[in-house]
């Protein structure tokens, strides 16, 4: 039994992925304001199929633990029922978003329960707590407008939170990144993120002035200054981004995003000679063999284990992920790619794309400003996030130590992302009222005027017609008679047949 599984469960989840894939792309074409039936049911089947083979497997490779199978259960029934609840509460809503969102969550439960059985059940409570909110907060939909009103407020909040962590901030991997209240750890950058987004949304939904560039450029530049103090070096690169593709949407000027690659390479520069441990990561990642022992340990392991795993990996419990130190956190692609296999790999990497762009066709299609820079500045800095994390793990470019949005292990990460996303479904269903109310409104004076043309035509034409009677053109009139010569009517009794021509007097008339 056990040799069956580790043969067929791995393809199981690769075939499951590799379909839900592909119904995600089949559906971008018909998202907008539509969830098809079929392709609905195709993905859920697909999710349903890869969670329960992945819990069955953990369960028969994981020492037959109960709790594993209780946990796999609980975490299908729980999101089975939001995806469900979600399309029933709100007719406008956008399901194959929120679809994705679950496998995505899908996928990071299940190799945080391969790795550490008690991190994924706290990762599952975070979950839960974010999919509650994304359930509830639409009802406050009709008051997503007034977000925009206090942006500065958004900037000074954003600004203190991350400010107190440099000063008294608990120090990871030489990052002053956590703060802790009352035992309760969490990582402000994280929840900085939303204020971020609402700050230069709101600042931008309003036109764009000289004076809004610059105080949007101090209030920027001073969170992502303040992060590089703290050496979260990830995560000011990702606010840095952020803030020039806004500017640029909100401008259309090239020139803008042209400064800010300069300025970003200048600081790149100037941060390799300030930071020390910069410098290593650096040199780690042009050569991590020569330091295989010790700064490089890391990302070779990493490297081991994406290439150990092959197209469908080594399977589930077969592998040896924890070989990578903080693997649950900043290396999980590497330990999906090792068990889960690169198909896998591939397909998660596509569906974080599938996601990016359904956001920025959702952003395209809104006319009102606050919605349309809020939508795509959440996902540029969730794509932009995903690459970093991504590319750090294959070398492709310096480890930042950022997380890989809604998979990778980090309560502070899964939160805010699923409350972004809460937003922004928010903002979905809103525009979708909107619409239909205005396209009801439309229809309405359509009909009016077809009305009001009816009633125009039938009474010009009730006119035409009571000219024509006044003119007798529509009365009974007289036929004219036609004359014959010398005057005389062709119903004379002299024209009747075998009459004669000659009067009773005898005398010819004509």
């Amino acid at each position: 039994m056990q040799a069956y599984v580790v043969s067929y469960s791995k393809y199981i989840i690769a075939i499951a992925l590799a379909v839900y894939t592909l119904t995600a792309y089949f559906a971008l074409p018909v998202r907008r304001g539509k969830n098809p039936f079929f392709l609905l049911l195709v993905q859920r089947l697909c999710w349903i199929v890869f969670m329960v083979n992945a819990t069955l497997t953990l369960w028969k490779l994981g020492g037959e633990d109960s709790r594993i199978l209780l946990s796999g259960a609980l975490c299908v029934v729980v999101f089975l029922a939001f995806m469900l609840l979600y399309q029933a509460l709100y007719e406008k809503a956008h399901v194959m978003l929120f679809n994705n969102i679950c496998m995505m969550l899908s996928i990071g439960l299940v190799i945080i329960s391969r790795i550490n059985f008690a991190k994924a059940q706290k990762q599952f409570l975070i979950a839960l707590a974010g999919l509650v909110f994304i359930l509830v907060f639409p009802i406050l939909r009709k008051k997503l407008d007034y977000l925009k009103n206090i942006w500065l407020l958004y900037a000074l909040a954003g600004l203190g939170m991350i400010g107190v962590v440099l000063l008294s901030g608990r120090s990871v991997n030489g990052a002053n990144i956590l703060f802790t209240l009352r035992g309760f750890t969490f990582q402000p950058s994280e929840l900085v993120k939303i204020l971020f987004l609402l700050f230069l949304a709101g600042a931008f939904s309003g036109g764009v002035s000289g004076f809004k560039v610059f105080v949007t450029f101090i209030a920027a530049m001073a969170h992502v200054g303040i992060l590089v103090l703290s050496s979260d070096l990830g995560t000011a690169m990702i606010f840095y981004v952020v803030y020039f593709m806004m500017l640029y949407i909100a401008t259309g000027r090239f020139r803008f995003l042209t400064w800010g690659f300069v300025m970003g390479a200048i600081g790149a520069v100037a941060c390799y000679f300030l930071f020390a441990h910069l410098r290593l990561r650096v040199e780690m990642w042009l050569d991590p063999w020569t330091y295989i022992n010790d700064g490089g340990y890391q990302i070779t392991q990493a490297l081991f284990a994406i290439s150990f795993g092959g197209w469908f990996g080594a399977g589930l419990f077969q592998g040896i992920p924890s070989n990578i130190p903080f693997v649950e956190s900043d290396f999980i692609f590497a330990a999906i790619a090792e068990e889960m296999g690169l198909v896998t790999a591939i397909c998660l990497v596509l569906l974080c794309l599938n996601i990016f762009i359904d956001i920025l066709v959702l952003s395209e299609q809104y006319s009102n400003p606050f919605f349309r820079m809020f939508t795509f500045g959440t996902g540029v800095m969730y794509i932009f996030q995903t690459f970093v994390t991504v590319a750090g793990e294959t070398k492709f470019i310096p480890l930042t130590g950022v997380t890989l949005p809604l998979v990778s292990y980090g309560g502070s990460s899964v939160l805010s992302t699923l409350i972004l996303f809460g937003i922004v479904g928010s903002i979905f269903i809103l525009h979708g009222e909107r619409e239909e109310v205005f396209r009801r409104q439309m229809d309405l004076e359509a009909a009016q005027a077809a009305r009001m043309e009816e009633l125009r035509r039938r009474e010009a034409l009730q006119k035409k017609q009571e000219k024509d009677r006044e003119r007798g053109i529509l009365g009974r009139r007289k036929p004219r008679q036609k004359t014959g010569p010398g005057g005389f009517t062709m119903d004379d009794p002299r024209f009747q047949p075998g009459a004669s021509i000659f009067g009773d007097d005898g005398q010819n008339h004509f």
